[in-house]
């Protein structure tokens, strides 16, 4: 049997016992700021575990009441709203890190670490946030090249954009008609007709 819950699947859960089994994993990784699970439920609960650090950044009640009806312990939410949005309020997101360790023994199920990163006793330490000057140049270097994407997708030349005007051979109306009429029969025999 597998379930649904958010458009996560997992097998052998009803959706209640999923969504449970999500909030106190998050509720103890947030104490703990790692745990150790399989590797799918660690996938799954990355999504989980970084919406409540975005929700502890935003900050206002609205937000605490949403981590607050999630995150099964008030120590946590506190937490998660003083100490955690402190710690990552440079950082734009992948607040979490998994990390593969070894097979279970007895059904052989991949295990994983989930951690929090930027902290103390880290396994692996992270890349520093990047600095507004390096996001700019980043999305700068990104538009460029969705520009020169948009361009050869177009058929766009350097000359054209430069404002050189290019002849095109104009079709009389009479010859567009019956290239009209000539496409429309081929789409309409396609194969599918009736010999006599």
């Amino acid at each position: 049997m597998t379930t649904r819950f958010n458009d996560l699947k997992i097998a052998s859960k009803t959706a209640a016992h999923l969504k449970s089994m999500l909030r106190t994993q998050v509720t103890q990784l947030i104490e703990h700021q790692r745990i150790e699970t399989t590797l799918t439920k660690a996938k799954l609960l990355k999504r989980f575990a970084d919406k409540m650090v975005t929700l502890g950044k935003k900050g206002s009640q609205t937000h605490y009441d949403r981590a607050y009806s999630f995150v099964r312990d008030k120590q946590m939410v506190d937490k998660l709203f003083g100490e955690m949005a402190e710690r990552y309020r440079h950082r734009d997101g992948g607040y979490t890190r998994v990390i593969r360790t070894r097979r279970r023994d007895g059904d052989n199920a991949q295990m994983a670490f989930i951690e929090y990163i930027d902290r103390e006793g880290e396994i692996r330490k992270p890349l520093p946030p990047k600095s507004a000057a390096e996001k700019e140049a980043i999305r700068k270097r990104f538009l460029e090249q969705a520009k020169v994407a948009t361009q050869k997708i177009e058929g766009i030349t350097p000359e054209m954009e430069e404002g050189v005007d290019m002849e095109f051979e104009e079709v009389p109306l009479e010859a567009e008609e019956e290239i009209i009429a000539v496409e429309d029969n081929e789409e309409g025999s396609g194969g599918n007709a009736k010999t006599p």
